[in-house]
């Protein structure tokens, strides 16, 4: 089974704040890099991160719409 970060893939995603927002409670605690919290100069507490501490408490329930699937393609509109 391999483990770890494949290679050429990016260690952070883009995620938009309205989604965050609809799955986060207002209290919540969010892990950051230590340079984006400096840079923002925010209030911090230290972590290590591991396996243990990342794991989610309790499983997030992101409801996503569902999309049509079907594609109609014929001679005239491919």
């Amino acid at each position: 089974m391999a483990r770890g970060k494949t290679k050429g893939a990016g260690s952070f995603v883009k995620v938009k704040w309205g989604t965050l927002q609809r799955v986060l409670k207002d209290d919540a605690i969010i892990v950051v890099s230590r340079r984006f919290a400096e840079q923002l100069s925010l209030e911090t507490e230290d972590f290590v991160a591991n396996t243990e501490n990342i794991v989610a408490k309790a499983p997030v329930d992101v409801k996503e719409p569902e999309l049509e699937t079907t594609v109609e393609v014929n001679e005239e509109n491919w």
